[in-house]
């Protein structure tokens, strides 16, 4: 069962809602992102196992073609450049063979993995192809002096395309014609999904919170959630991490929310084709929208100018808004969300920090005494980048780990810095608890640092974070440091909207909501068009 479900029963029952919502569970994934396979960094061997830390699904991404890369002389990419893109197409096929042995060998009833290789193109934007089934073999190469036309087929293929492969555009905030997506030639038959969140930034709308600030350029308004739909078109929404070093899933950068019966290959490739997606940046918030009792992803019949909206959310940290967004503007919202009276809800925690360049090793052992542990999600991060021409700190033996027992929990994670003041490379971990005024977290830290080892330990009763939060340094001014968050009582983490809006507006609708760390969220929309 899903969060939505457990904490909204009575409304959903209320509306007839709550057998169709309570047999879907809620799974976590990233489904574009890179390691040394092709180029970027990292073995593959370490993308799955950081992946494994907090994904229920995963791929790992090769770069495999750029069609067009200079077909164009106005574009002038640079010979070095060229090459560069060259030799890591050829180190992906070199490397193809092992890429499917690991990935095979890695799944699990609990831990599903998809194949999946991406296309660059200045007129198409970029793709990322993701293969339902385990043992595809990459497509042939072009021969000398024939034009590259794999992806032009892949993207004029009909529905039937959709049983082996989805083909994703990414980073579809740019610039038509400079990598950015191509609505003329987007068809929804094949591409069902689009990526609009990643370290490229989000492309929900030209205002969205996270700016485009990669060496690419900047955001272009048509080119985003908003600019789709308003041509009229259906997709769902997915994010991915789109990371170079060997880290899936990296929190901060872009996840994706499913529902599904059950975690199977078969029941998440029929969920991301059904588009029943969230967007996630980063904490896998858990919402749903209704919209004439129609779920997001889906298609209503054309309203009689009014809507009637229900939605849920059900976050990890507090909300601070949660919209209902139609034609680019809010049709409704909500800003205030209650306390409930039980002693019931979250608490983060946050390691890092300290001098760059300087490398932390944590151990760390968090329990709840007097009081239970329910849920946790964690707020690990690989070595950050975007470019993949920069060159990364080895990372092969900075995995992060963690273990939970019952109301404990273990993580061994590595930090090093900050390396701006606006880059947060700290590793984390939030909870859902319960318990009482006397209830107390206690930390057991002992960090390596610089030469030196410090050993910490804190006890601090639940009441000290209503309204506070609890901040320490290892080993005095900047060294490393840790951060307790406020508590977050779990009525302000939860949403529940329900509003009947008047319009003739045929306009798709669908949710958005930031929490207060401002890690963000959208739905897949509810569209009232078929689609083109």
């Amino acid at each position: 069962m899903n969060r939505v479900a457990r904490f909204f029963e009575r409304e959903l029952r209320d509306l007839g809602l709550y057998d169709e919502v309570s047999r879907l569970c809620a799974f976590v994934g990233d489904i574009h992102n890179h390691c040394g396979i092709s180029y970027g960094y990292g073995r593959i061997e370490d993308a799955v196992a950081f992946a494994s830390q907090q994904l229920d699904f995963f791929s790992v991404t090769g770069h495999f073609a750029w069609p067009d890369m200079v077909d164009d002389p106005d574009m002038r990419v640079p010979e070095d450049v060229q090459n560069y893109h060259r030799e890591g197409f050829r180190k992906l096929r070199r490397n193809w063979p092992h890429y499917k042995s690991v990935m095979d060998g890695c799944a699990s009833a609990s831990f599903i993995p998809f194949y999946s290789y991406e296309y660059h193109g200045f007129t198409t934007g970029d793709y990322t192809i993701l293969c339902r089934n385990l043992g595809e073999d990459l497509p042939p190469e072009v021969a000398d002096g024939v034009r590259d036309d794999r992806l032009d087929k892949l993207l004029a293929g009909g529905l039937d395309q959709q049983d082996r492969f989805l083909c994703t555009p990414h980073h579809i905030g740019y610039k038509k014609g400079y990598r950015g997506i191509d609505w003329d030639r987007f068809n929804p038959y094949v591409s069902p999904l689009v990526e609009i969140i990643s370290m490229h930034g989000c492309a929900e709308s030209f205002d969205a919170r996270q700016k485009y600030l990669h060496t690419m350029g900047p955001r272009s308004g048509e080119n985003t959630y908003q600019g789709g739909l308003a041509r009229g078109l259906h997709f769902g929404v997915v994010g991915s991490t789109d990371h170079h070093n060997a880290a899936p899933g990296s929190y901060g950068y872009g996840r994706t929310v499913l529902f599904a019966e059950e975690l199977t290959r078969d029941d998440v490739w029929n969920a991301l084709r059904d588009r029943a997606t969230c967007a996630a940046s980063g904490d896998p918030v858990e919402a749903m929208l209704f919209v004439n009792g129609v779920r997001s992803g889906h298609v209503a019949p054309a309203h009689q100018g009014k809507l009637v909206i229900d939605s849920f959310v059900s976050a990890y940290d507090g909300l601070d808004v949660v919209e209902i967004v139609q034609d680019g503007k809010v049709i409704t919202s909500q800003h205030v969300f209650p306390e409930l009276p039980e002693r019931r809800g979250t608490v983060s925690f946050m390691f890092g920090w300290g001098k760059k360049h300087k490398p932390a090793e944590w151990d760390i052992k968090i329990n709840v005494e007097g009081g239970r542990l329910l849920a946790h999600s964690p707020r690990l991060r690989g070595i950050d980048m975007v470019d993949p021409l920069d060159v990364p700190e080895d990372g092969s033996k900075m995995l992060p780990t963690y273990e939970v027992e019952g109301d404990s929990i273990h993580l061994h994670v590595f930090t090093n810095g900050n390396p701006t003041a606006v880059t947060d490379c700290t590793q984390g971990f939030v909870v859902e608890l319960e318990g009482d005024d006397d209830s107390i977290i206690t930390l057991d830290v002992k960090v390596g640092w610089d030469g030196c080892e410090s050993v910490r330990s804190y006890a601090i009763p639940l009441s000290l974070l209503d309204g506070q939060e609890f901040t320490d340094y290892v080993s005095g001014f900047v060294s490393p440091s840790l951060e307790i968050g406020q508590f977050r009582n779990i009525g302000t983490t939860l949403s529940h909207i329900h509003a009947e809006v008047e319009t003739e507006s045929q306009g798709a609708v669908y949710l958005r909501c930031y929490q207060k760390n401002g890690d963000s969220l959208f739905t897949s929309p509810v569209s009232f068009v078929e689609v083109k």
